[in-house]
């Protein structure tokens, strides 16, 4: 386990533009190959399967689950290769912030030199390190020129990966103006071992509303939109009215499917309202007074990797 700080977790992540998923211009398939020939691991096994799964909550799990010099090799070659993307594509015009390049080079640099026992990382090569030296100033060729030598350890915050983990904990709830209906599912959420995140409730922090959705989209494991007759209203012409649920609640419907993936969301539907026909194919739950409901949402959530007490449904 890396032993990152808050502050550094910060800076990576604001260098890396991790902040809806994404890891700089990665794609899935590139970043994966990256990670493989630079540190030898799998980054879309299950062991790095943390939230959404996205390719920046992934980095997030090596960067907690991973050792020291591993983490900080993994960063100071991703900052090289994009270095090297400047010098060999024309087009490639991304303008880096360089003094946070710098802090970044400067973290990987005293992970990578750290004087904690580590397990050392998979290479092609032994890996030996001499503890005699282990605490002598250290220079990497490619931040030559950027910083000084670093003959000190770094002060520590309090770690702050460790919190990723936490993530599987988590479980965004997507409402109406049913009040009964969507305490009866954050308490069953609660009940199962899982924290509800219900967006009124939660901090604003002078965010929107969509930047509220964004930034907790980012921390759950799972969604449960609760379908329920608030609305009303048909087709143009018609005058018989269908009930439906708020338009609010269909939006974030599509949004948390897109940001988490289908299998990862689970609509629950109370009484008989219309329901959105280009995403028809998605599993709806009724919302019965017996209950059945609970049984099938958490064996939903525990399929999506949810970490949950099946004990606790009865």
């Amino acid at each position: 386990m890396s032993d990152l700080t808050a502050k550094e977790c910060r800076k990576l992540e604001t260098y890396f533009e991790m902040g809806s998923g994404y890891f700089l211009d990665f794609s899935n398939n590139s970043l994966q190959q990256f990670i493989s020939e630079s540190v030898d691991i799998e980054l879309y096994s299950d062991k790095y399967e943390i939230g959404s799964g996205s390719k920046a909550n992934r980095m997030r799990a090596i960067w907690h689950l991973e050792s020291n010099q591993l983490v900080g090799k993994l960063i100071r070659e991703i900052i090289e290769d994009d270095e090297d993307k400047h010098s060999l594509y024309p087009t490639y015009n991304k303008n880096r912030n360089q003094e946070l390049k710098s802090h970044c080079l400067q973290i990987a640099m005293r992970l990578e030199n750290t004087s904690l026992p580590m397990t050392p990382f998979p290479t092609k090569q032994p890996n030996i390190v001499n503890s005699q030296i282990k605490n002598a100033p250290v220079m990497h060729p490619s931040a030559t020129g950027v910083f000084k030598a670093v003959s000190q350890p770094f002060p520590q915050d309090s770690p702050v990966c460790s919190n990723l983990i936490l993530i599987k904990n988590k479980v965004f709830i997507v409402h109406g103006h049913d009040e009964l209906a969507k305490e009866q599912l954050a308490r069953f959420v609660s009940q199962v071992g899982l924290e509800p995140i219900i967006l009124h409730e939660q901090a604003s922090s002078s965010k929107t509303i969509i930047e509220k959705i964004e930034k907790y989209a980012g921390e759950v494991c799972f969604a449960i939109v609760l379908y329920t007759p608030c609305d009303q209203g048909s087709v143009v012409g018609l005058t018989e009215l269908s009930l439906r649920a708020r338009q609010n609640v269909i939006f974030e419907h599509g949004y948390f499917i897109g940001k988490l993936g289908r299998e990862n969301v689970t609509a629950i539907v109370k009484g008989n309202i219309e329901k959105p026909n280009d995403i028809s194919g998605v599993v709806y739950e009724t919302f019965d007074e017996a209950g059945a409901w609970k049984f099938k949402l958490a064996k939903e959530m525990k399929e999506s990797g949810c970490e949950i007490d099946m004990n606790r449904i009865i």
